[in-house]
């Protein structure tokens, strides 16, 4: 089901942004906005790349830590921390999560914690959870400072069995905003072993909330890509804006050959 929900899971490391190399959880996409585009369809615009990366616990002050007063992590010891000192910006954590009993009622829980410092405007930092294009945004006012604010998003698992989880925030001004996440939870029935599993086709380029889907500034010539693949295995296929680039994510063990 719903992998590293604590992110104590591991990461990658994406490709250099000048000095900055941010973090990808084990089991998640992370994107960002790129500076000079619309925050998630608003009208305002990101203006730089946040920093996205791991909190560990020694990493913490001993308030900040598990079960403190203060604590920045609610399970494991570790945190995700999404922040910038001083542009707005946009990120957004995805996971598809498969092989859920079709037609059964499931309960994501997103706790995210944001730092507003010296924000005066409710709407100058936001988050928002949404499974299968269903949720919405919580403002800073509605959220606090320095407080867990719990997303819950409550759904019937449509006949493909399938989740897909999109973890959103954004700072709307050039002012200084931190976000923390942890402790995701997704209470869920798996599906049985006979029932059948249904391919599945992620949307283009991504489920946009509220219907501000965003398009994509070049058209890509049609193409095919042929794929071979091994025996007991199944195809999972998404649609990227990346001109030029086919994304390939095999599972540990499997070696990709290219032609």
């Amino acid at each position: 089901m719903l992998k590293n929900g604590t992110f104590t899971e591991g990461w990658m490391d994406m490709p250099p942004v000048g000095n900055l190399i941010n973090q990808q959880p084990n089991g998640w996409i992370l994107r960002w906005i790129e500076p000079g585009n619309p925050l998630f369809g608003a009208n305002d615009k990101a203006g730089g790349v946040p920093e996205c990366v791991h909190k560990l616990a020694k990493q913490l002050p001993a308030n900040e830590q598990l079960g403190a007063k203060d604590a920045l992590i609610l399970a494991g010891d570790t945190t995700y921390k999404i922040f910038h000192a001083g542009s707005p910006f946009g990120v957004e954590l995805k996971q598809v999560v498969t092989g859920l009993k079709p037609g059964s009622e499931a309960t994501l829980e997103v706790p995210v914690l944001a730092v507003l410092y010296d924000e005066t405007d409710p709407f100058g930092a936001e988050s928002g959870v949404w499974v299968n294009g269903q949720g919405q945004w919580v403002n800073g006012g509605q959220m606090g400072n320095r407080k867990w604010h719990r997303h819950k998003v409550t759904f019937t698992v449509p006949d493909n069995g399938t989740a897909i989880i999109e973890v959103r925030v954004k700072s709307k001004w050039p002012r200084k905003k931190d976000f923390f996440i942890d402790g995701i939870t997704l209470e869920a029935e798996a599906a049985s072993e006979t029932e059948e599993e249904v391919p599945i086709i992620l949307p283009d380029p991504i489920v946009i909330p509220g219907g501000d889907k965003e398009t994509s500034e070049t058209t890509a010539p049609k193409q095919t890509v042929s794929v071979k693949l091994p025996a007991g295995m199944k195809l999972i296929t998404a649609v990227s804006n990346e001109a030029n680039t086919v994304i390939l994510i095999v599972p540990p063990g499997v070696t990709v050959e290219t032609g």
